[in-house]
């Protein structure tokens, strides 16, 4: 039987949506294959959290648990995070450092395609079609005419790096 680490919770806003996510695929892993471990990763902890809810400390070194004085160590990473540390790369670059397979793509990926400007910019010199953008940085001035003019409405106001849709207004008035 193989041990399955269930990742799920996280450091965005997201992290609720991801214990839930997290929680069903917890519950219907095939258990006649697999032993799942649903694990808390959260800025303050990473933690194995069992069937009472009793939380034992993940070993970062190694990614393993000591359960009544037994090492668990995975054969695999279920990656359920929404944002970040989870679909960023951080995680992926994590468990590729340690020789853990995990579910999701690879760090590269992760990170480009978290980070929405820098994914459009790969993009863009392949011909790929994308929906036409104006890039703003917290602090900057702007022109919703200028905004308006380039974009259209209705538009969508997206974060660039968070979840695909946490976080997004639609707008579909000038704001002038």
């Amino acid at each position: 039987m193989k041990n399955i680490a269930i990742i799920m919770g996280g450091y965005s806003s997201e992290y609720q949506i991801s214990l839930i996510s997290g929680n069903v695929v917890y519950n219907y892993l095939d258990k006649s294959k697999f032993k799942g471990y649903r694990i808390h990763i959260f800025k303050e902890k990473w933690v194995y959290v069992d069937e009472a809810d009793n939380e034992f400390p993940i070993d970062r070194n190694d990614f393993s648990v000591t359960v009544n004085g037994n090492k668990i160590t995975f054969d695999c990473v279920f990656n359920a995070i929404h944002g970040t540390p989870g679909e960023d790369g951080l995680m992926q670059a994590y468990f590729e450092l340690l020789g853990i397979p995990q579910t999701s793509c690879d760090y590269y990926q992760a990170a480009l395609t978290f980070n929405k400007r820098d994914l459009l910019s790969v993009l863009k010199p392949y011909g790929i079609k994308t929906a036409t953008s104006y890039y703003l940085n917290q602090g900057d001035d702007f022109n919703t005419t200028e905004i308006v003019k380039k974009v259209g409405l209705p538009c969508f106001v997206k974060p660039n790096k968070a979840g695909s849709s946490f976080g997004i207004s639609k707008v579909i008035l000038p704001l002038c």
